[in-house]
């Protein structure tokens, strides 16, 4: 049930390497049920509001390898990993449980 994830922070900015971005992210399973990690979409925009790039992320692609448990209810997860920038001036940025 992506639903029952609960975004709790997130933050893009420059990576280390010019042309990439650092997303980290800190993410709750709400449901009263444990749950396999979810996809994760990712949109960047720029400061019109216009969308730059969109992807959705398998946890094996945020975690750098698949998973090995399911997420236990209440329980966090922080996840951290580096992105091409799609296009100079991302200035916004939203994500998704999928």
């Amino acid at each position: 049930e992506p639903a029952a994830f609960n975004m709790l922070d997130r933050k893009v900015r420059p990576g280390p390497q010019p042309g990439t971005l650092r997303v980290d992210a800190t993410f709750r399973n709400d449901a009263r049920w444990s749950q396999p990690w979810p996809a994760l979409q990712l949109a960047l925009n720029d400061a019109d509001g216009h969308a730059l790039g969109s992807r959705v992320f398998a946890p094996q692609d945020y975690l750098g390898q698949p998973p090995d448990a399911l997420l236990a209810p209440g329980q966090s997860a922080q996840i951290t990993f580096l992105v091409q920038e799609p296009a100079p001036g991302t200035v916004a940025f939203s994500f998704r449980f999928r």
